[in-house]
């Protein structure tokens, strides 16, 4: 791994990541969390009621750039349902801008929120909003925050292509080198310990091993079921294809937990820029044909901006 990386590491609390991004109030919060109708009809009480800290956030993509992507992509499709793996624990943050100190190509994602059995054909009814969407994804050498440890460990020591797989955090729901599901949802493994946050509660949680919160975070979906985040684009670790980890959040419960993935030639584009091509080996690697849990319908739908960085999209269907 790149040595600049691994010295950058910074243990961020809960406490002190609250106060890093965009934040929520606590009736915003309340708002976003109750009396979900399952249909768009208002703007969110919750997004009305962000605030943002000074220099922590970058601009979001504007709102008409992600809407025609988001009608490029795949309509009313129903999600499926995948491990979260073993690197999942409440990080109960609400925050647009979920990169704190890492390095990286910055990637803007947007997830819409669609009730399937209300969508039409070109998406424009059955947006949910006024849900919960949590994404975690590992850094540019394949290293999760809380769980910097057993993620190396997991990555062959960290970084290079050579290594045995290792073994996840003690308690964590494996997904094993193989990329074979190890358990569906939220449901096997973890520490014993269960959700009790702001948006989540009843989901099984990994034990952490530090107090990192680096690309981690959740927004609530606006009036038109979109939710927004500003992050890095993903590395890879053994055994897995990249992709970034999603749950769903309304009323508190969780009606989604999956992932999404992105195009082989896109993979190839981005991680021959550095830092990403200091992380050498991923050709001896899994790719998204060998990876047992990608499936087409978590496929991100992505372009690139002006500026060089990257937005990526993708219409998530739930059965509301």
């Amino acid at each position: 791994m790149n040595k600049d990386i691994e010295a950058s590491r910074l243990r961020v609390s809960r406490r002190r990541a609250l106060a890093l991004g965009g934040t929520i109030s606590l009736g915003g919060l309340i708002a976003a969390c109750s009396g979900n109708s399952g249909t768009a009809t208002t703007t969110s009480a919750a997004a009305a009621s962000t605030t943002t800290t000074s220099g922590a956030s970058a601009a979001a993509t504007s709102g008409d750039a992600v809407t025609a992507l988001l009608a490029k992509a795949p309509q009313c499709v129903m999600s499926k349902e995948e491990t979260q793996g073993p690197y999942w624990f409440d990080v109960d943050s609400i925050r647009g801008d979920i990169r704190e100190d890492r390095p990286g190509t910055t990637l803007q994602v947007a997830m819409r929120v669609q009730d399937n059995s209300q969508c039409n054909v070109d998406g424009s009814i059955g947006a949910v909003s006024n849900a919960v969407v949590e994404i975690w994804h590992c850094d540019a050498g394949g290293v999760y925050s809380g769980f910097e440890s057993g993620s190396l460990s997991a990555n062959g020591g960290g970084g290079g292509g050579g290594g045995g797989g290792g073994t996840p955090p003690a308690g964590g729901m494996g997904e094993p080198p193989s990329g074979a599901p190890g358990g569906m949802g939220g449901g096997m493994g973890g520490s014993g310990e269960t959700s009790d946050g702001s948006y989540s509660v009843g989901d099984t949680e990994a034990t952490t091993t530090d107090d990192g919160t680096y690309l981690r975070g959740a927004q609530t979906t606006d009036a038109n079921g979109i939710a927004q985040f500003t992050t890095i684009f993903p590395g890879w670790y053994m055994g897995r294809t990249t992709h970034i980890h999603v749950k769903v959040h309304i009323d508190k419960k969780t009606v989604l937990t999956s992932q999404t993935f992105f195009d082989e030639t896109l993979l190839d584009e981005v991680y021959s820029q550095s830092p990403y091509s200091e992380h050498t080996g991923r050709e001896n690697n899994t790719n998204n044909a060998s990876d047992g849990i990608y499936d087409d319908t978590g496929l991100m739908t992505v372009e690139k901006q002006s500026d060089g960085s990257y937005l990526a999209v993708i219409n998530l269907g739930i059965d509301a």
